[in-house]
């Protein structure tokens, strides 16, 4: 019984741990592609984030009949919860489904 008690106290710590250091958010991204600007979705640890945005341009991403294409450029990636700046970007948001 108490090796058993013993386990437990260890073991405790160490799901505490996990789930602080998976702390993950939601961020929406204005994008240009060859088929137009589109927002789209991803969800990121908070650290790490710049990176994440940088390695965008040159993704491939797949249309609704299978066809590849490309993220050409970034405007801009925010948290979810946040309204994009620039005007171009909000209207595009509201058109877009979540």
């Amino acid at each position: 019984m108490m090796k058993f008690i013993i386990v437990i106290l260890c073991a405790v710590p160490l799901f505490v741990l996990a789930a602080a250091g998976n702390n993950k958010q939601d961020y929406k991204c204005h994008i240009h592609t060859a088929k137009g600007d589109k927002v789209v979705f991803y969800r990121w640890k908070s650290q790490g984030v710049a990176l994440k945005i940088a390695s965008l341009p040159g993704k491939q991403l797949v249309d609704t009949k299978g066809k590849k294409y490309f993220i050409q450029d970034v405007v801009e990636c925010i948290p979810l919860t946040e309204v994009f700046s620039s005007d171009n970007s909000k209207a595009l948001d509201e058109r877009t489904l979540r």
